[in-house]
């Protein structure tokens, strides 16, 4: 059965931890070892550094010459784009002066009724109250008038 995220994406499947180009030290010269994204780790630069630590380890099996364990590591550098999407939608209401008195009348309303319950912030009443009494004025000054 075919998988389909195998598939889509052949390089998250793989488990081995090499990259292409990656280089190790031989085992027995210290050569240069070009690592393979596939198949078996390599140990040896050449068939010659492989037949010479070959006859090393047999002649150490018989105790003739002593064998130097060497563990490698293998460091992967892996680099990851991460994009970010910071776009969100805010729907914003839109402050509509009203136009006729009666809708005056109900946004003043509306307003003492938001002062009394506590619902306009204290830093604000005292702008709120500056612009009542303008209010006021303007109202006593046009009732003398006529």
């Amino acid at each position: 059965m075919d998988r389909p995220e195998a598939s889509a994406n052949p390089a998250s499947s793989r488990k081995s931890p090499r990259e292409p180009g990656q280089v190790l030290a031989c085992g027995w010269c210290g050569g240069p070892v070009i690592v393979q994204v596939r198949g078996r780790m390599p140990k040896w630069c050449s068939p010659t550094c492989r037949t010479r630590a070959s006859e090393r380890r047999r002649a150490a099996a018989e105790g003739l010459a002593a064998v130097k364990v060497v563990d490698r590591d293998v460091e992967r550098v892996r680099t990851v784009k991460v994009v970010q999407h910071h776009t969100h939608q805010v729907e914003v209401e839109v402050v509509r002066w009203p136009s006729a008195t009666t809708d005056w009348v109900t946004a003043l309303r509306d307003l003492t009724r938001r002062v009394e319950s506590g619902r306009v912030y204290d830093r604000d009443l005292e702008g709120l109250a500056e612009a009542v009494n303008e209010l006021v004025g303007a109202l006593v000054r046009r009732g003398r008038r006529g």
